[in-house]
């Protein structure tokens, strides 16, 4: 059933997405795309849709069992050098069967994904074993960690399990809990060009 309806909403993802990339969201301001997600969540099947004070929106899909979060940040990086385009960033252009634009895969194509997930998932939501989020985060390309270390420090929201739609060449890849960056100083003498002399 699930492959079957998310093959018949093809097109209406593929719209979906040429809609959010007409959006720009850069990092910090994202208040644009996320009043459009809110109308979008509302009108595919969400029970309830939430906005968070750090600006991540929220939506949920049933109300038992696990709690199961599907997330794509929804900001983007800038555009850089515009003449290093071939086509218009925020244009949205269908062509040759791919979604042109700033964001696509990183992560608006998650978005639209969740969204149609959403849409199905609601016309059988009276036998969904668990309960489903979709979280649109914010400043993930800033801050990277920021928008979910707010989800569950201050909306006291504790998924079972998260699933991120970062682009992985159609893998799925596991991930774990934590980060590290690490800081190497060192001094010592640089030699450019020729070696020392002894």
């Amino acid at each position: 059933f699930i492959n079957k309806r998310a093959e018949e909403l093809r097109d209406f993802s593929a719209n979906l997405l040429s809609k959010l990339i007409q959006i720009p969201s850069f990092s910090g301001k994202e208040e644009r795309v996320i009043r459009f997600l809110e109308n979008e969540f509302r009108e595919n099947g969400a029970d309830d849709v939430q906005i968070d004070k750090l600006g991540n929106i929220i939506a949920r899909l049933g109300n038992k069992g696990p709690l199961i979060a599907f997330d794509a940040h929804i900001d983007t990086v800038d555009i850089g050098e515009r003449k290093l385009w071939d086509s218009e960033p925020f244009s949205g252009q269908i062509k040759n069967n791919r979604v042109m634009g700033r964001g696509t895969s990183d992560q608006k194509a998650g978005m639209a994904s969740m969204i149609t997930a959403l849409k199905i998932l609601s016309e059988s939501k009276d036998d969904l074993p668990f309960t489903a989020l979709f979280v649109g985060s914010v400043q993930e390309e800033d801050c990277d960690g920021l928008c979910w270390q707010y989800i569950v420090k201050e909306d006291k929201i504790r998924p079972d399990v998260v699933i991120l739609t970062e682009p992985t060449d159609g893998n799925i890849n596991r991930g774990q809990r934590g980060r590290m960056e690490i800081e190497i100083v060192v001094d010592g003498v640089s030699c450019h060009g020729s070696a020392p002399e002894r």
